[in-house]
């Protein structure tokens, strides 16, 4: 089996993770969804950095 050598897409998962975790406190801030739209950010760029290197 391959390991995947894009990291955005860790990171996004995680991020994803973290900010599911934290929806479910009550913070200042609205940190939760600054964490999701950074998790969704993070496997955005990295589905479009996959995407430019299956064209090579």
């Amino acid at each position: 089996m391959d390991k995947s050598a894009n990291t955005y897409t860790v990171t996004g998962l995680m991020l994803t993770a973290i900010g599911a975790a934290l929806i479910t406190q009550k913070l200042d801030y609205y940190i939760d969804l600054i964490v999701c739209c950074a998790g969704l950010t993070f496997s955005i760029i990295g589905y479009y950095k996959e995407k430019g290197k299956d064209k090579e």
